[in-house]
């Protein structure tokens, strides 16, 4: 009977599973595939990129270099996967790599001890590494506030986005959002934000990301039951340079009361984006909180797909 009931619903006890590992037992960055992935696409961007080269040459060359290592990957992943026994147990695998949550937690929370303790110095330099923008002249509330977009957004990408697209298209579909996302990440760091060679790639994940980040700015309102949330996404989310980093920035800055976005310095050019909210700057004490408020919405999902599996589970027994 257990043996029947685990072979028959070995999919989502392997998603489970696999959460629970990236939660408790997270790989460290040195060893994690992403590292390696990450420095072969940084090496493929500076061997493309030029900034002297058309506009339309730049498109071109963005979309043919994500499109065909993307494409490459996922096809050998797939060919592995028709010659696995268990599938499933290797799909989980790959949810597995595939999410990172844990690891930005800690380095976040890591940046807020400093702070407090004004080792602003080398909160500076951990932030650095999670970051493409300039954090060398940040003040205090400054690295507080870059430290809780970059974990909004990183979140987002890293754990729910993933999460939603394993469970709507399986772990090919989850794998080929992740890596879009790589590259995207490591071509971000040595470019400028509206550089036409990363515009394919962010119109691309734009779109993608468009249901599950508003999926999860929604779980943050709900959650924290914010009526400002909806008025904060009213008058600064839509009108955000990029709405769907709107949303989450608009959420979270209403939710802990806190002024989220504003101007920020990339290879040393000022680019002015919004500032959501009216309220105080944020402090190194606002860190946890907003990393309580990520692990509510986790629960929650995590709720959510339990009972729509019991409800599942009944109806068709």
């Amino acid at each position: 009977m257990i043996a029947s009931f685990v072979q028959t619903h070995l999919d989502i006890i392997v998603f489970f599973i696999a959460l629970l590992a990236e939660r408790f037992f997270p790989l460290v960055s040195w060893y994690h595939p992403n590292t390696l992935l990450s420095v072969i696409f940084s090496s493929l961007g500076d061997r493309l990129y030029d900034q002297h080269n058309p506009r339309s040459y730049q498109y071109l060359s963005s979309i043919l270099a994500f499109t065909l290592t993307t494409l490459l990957i996922v096809v050998l992943v797939m060919l592995f996967l028709e010659f696995a026994f268990y599938p499933e147990l290797l799909n989980g695998l790959i949810l597995y790599l595939l999410l990172n949550s844990r690891g930005q937690e800690k380095k976040s929370l890591r940046i807020a001890r400093l702070v407090k303790k004004n080792q602003k110095a080398a909160a500076r330099e951990l932030l650095s590494g999670l970051v493409a923008r300039d954090v060398s002249r940040l003040s205090a509330p400054g690295i507080c506030k870059a430290c809780m977009e970059s974990l909004l957004l990183q979140s987002a990408r890293q754990y729910f986005a993933v999460i939603f697209f394993y469970l709507v298209g399986g772990a090919i579909i989850c794998l080929t959002y992740r890596l879009l996302t790589l590259i995207h990440q490591a071509w971000r760091e040595k470019q400028l934000p509206d550089s036409p060679f990363l515009l394919p790639i962010a119109k691309l994940l734009f779109v993608l990301e468009w249901i599950p980040i508003r999926l999860l700015a929604i779980t943050l309102a709900a959650t924290n039951a914010s009526k400002q949330s909806l008025h904060y996404i009213k008058h600064y989310g839509r009108h955000f340079y990029q709405t769907n980093t709107g949303w989450l920035l608009s959420v979270s800055a209403a939710s802990l009361g806190v002024q989220l976005g504003g101007p920020a310095l990339y290879k040393g050019v000022r680019f002015n984006k919004m500032r959501v909210g009216t309220e105080r700057l944020p402090s190194a004490d606002d860190i946890p909180i907003l990393i309580s408020r990520l692990n509510q919405a986790k629960a929650f999902w995590l709720l959510f797909i339990i009972c729509i599996e019991i409800i599942t589970f009944l109806a068709f027994a």
